[in-house]
């Protein structure tokens, strides 16, 4: 899965995820992408006849689940997990792109004597995140206010952590 806009900040080694920063909105929904993978993995498994039979106003993948037969309830499976590793697998390469481009941002502060922390950053963020999470409830995934901080305090706290290791590597050199 790629993401791209118009501007590239970045892109990996293996130039498998293009990070960016053109705008405040991201073109592609990473997660939307890989529901829509996964919903098709399942579909792939469903036989034609069940296929055209399924109410487009129910779960594709519950109505999948209880129509395959045990091998092809392994092989979902198999397919299901595969699916989450690549996503977990872009899910830590995102994060160690983010600790990169807030370590930028921490270093440029630094030099400048500005303080590194900056709360009403932080609470815009979270108030971002948290109006854009209501999108997720209509495809049945429910993220608490207090779930969407705890995650996003804690990449925060992640990019400072590193940070100061950076801080304190230079040092020691």
């Amino acid at each position: 899965m790629v993401m791209k806009s118009s501007s590239n900040l970045g892109t990996d080694q293996d130039n498998k995820t293009e990070i960016t920063m053109s705008s405040r909105k991201p073109k592609a929904n990473a997660a939307r992408k890989a529901e829509l993978a996964a919903k098709e993995l399942v579909a792939e498994k469903l036989p034609d006849e069940v296929e055209a039979s399924v109410d487009v106003n129910t779960d594709p993948v519950a109505e999948a689940a209880a129509t395959v037969t045990t091998d092809d309830y392994a092989e979902l499976l198999a397919d299901g997990r595969e699916c989450i590793d690549a996503i977990d697998e872009q899910i830590l390469e995102l994060v160690a792109r983010r600790i990169e481009v807030a370590g930028e941002l921490l270093s440029a502060k630094h030099t400048r004597g500005i303080d590194t922390r900056d709360k009403p950053r932080q609470n815009a963020i979270y108030e971002r995140l948290i109006a854009l999470s209501a999108d997720f409830t209509e495809r049945g995934v429910h993220l608490s206010k207090h779930q969407i901080r705890d995650l996003f305090s804690s990449l925060i706290r992640l990019g400072l952590d590193n940070h100061r290791q950076n801080i304190i590597n230079r040092r020691r050199r």
